[in-house]
């Protein structure tokens, strides 16, 4: 077995056996590795490579967007899909304007958001302190007020 089958493997298992939020998380974790390495095919002037990254990107950015409850999730729903709408339109600027600054930005962006819900996953917390990406990156102010702005 190749390396990276046995990566696919284990993160297919992490995936199967994970809570609603896990997901989420996970998909989070693999949305800062597309970001990351776009960044590094910038670096190598890779333009298919960075291109094949951010288009990957964004696919997750569809499907985290796509499983928003609006009908239960109220506000937080409406904050996660905004940061996702501008999250996708920054990246979509990172790659036409080629700016690895652009793309660091709202990595760093997904990370704080990344690490709200794992404070979710971790204690439970209904409320994990406010999330406040950098002024240059997202311009909305995203919490993870609960759980029900996503659809299990």
């Amino acid at each position: 077995m190749k390396s990276s089958d046995a990566a696919f493997a284990y993160r297919e298992s992490a995936f199967l056996g994970a809570s609603p939020v896990a997901m989420i998380i996970l998909l989070y974790d693999r949305l800062v590795q597309d970001i990351h390495n776009a960044i590094r095919a910038m670096n190598a002037a890779d333009v298919e490579a960075r291109t094949a990254h951010l288009n990957h990107a964004l696919l997750i950015l569809q499907q985290l967007q796509g499983t928003l409850d609006f009908q239960q999730g109220g506000v937080a729903a409406r904050q996660l899909d905004n940061f996702y709408s501008t999250i996708r339109a920054k990246l979509l600027e990172a790659q036409i304007r080629q700016s690895r600054e652009t793309l660091a930005e709202q990595m760093h962006a997904v990370l704080q958001v990344r690490e709200a819900w794992a404070g979710v996953e971790r204690g439970g917390a209904e409320s994990p302190a406010q999330v406040t990406p950098t002024p240059q990156s997202a311009e909305v102010v995203p919490e993870v007020s609960t759980i029900a702005a996503i659809r299990v």
